[in-house]
């Protein structure tokens, strides 16, 4: 488990509810999303044609939009939304008294 941020205030100050943030961590790239049902993380890289998906929105349906061709991933269990291509890699988020975790 790798600590993001001290406390779950912290992250949210960093990253907005709504938004997405590339964390780089050692050789990974992971884009940490603040939804309106917690923080999630996964692959910044579309699994379509590798685009950054912290450059992406949000849906309200806990998915990640590609800015490139729109796709759309369920943050929950990774798969495309018409399963056009492979599903994106989850990395879990644990939020405890001590900080904001991920299990990379």
């Amino acid at each position: 488990m790798i600590k993001l941020f001290s406390s779950e205030e912290e992250a949210s100050k960093a990253v907005a509810k709504g938004s997405l943030k590339l964390l780089i961590i050692n050789e990974h790239r992971i884009c940490l999303a603040h939804t309106y049902s917690g923080f999630r993380a996964f692959d910044n890289s579309c699994p379509h044609q590798q685009e950054p998906l912290h450059k992406g929105s949000l849906t309200h349906f806990d998915e990640v939009v590609c800015s490139l061709h729109h796709y759309r991933f369920n943050m929950i269990i990774g798969q495309e939304a018409n399963n056009r291509c492979q599903g994106m890699r989850l990395y879990s988020v644990k939020i405890t008294e001590s900080g904001v975790y991920l299990d990379l």
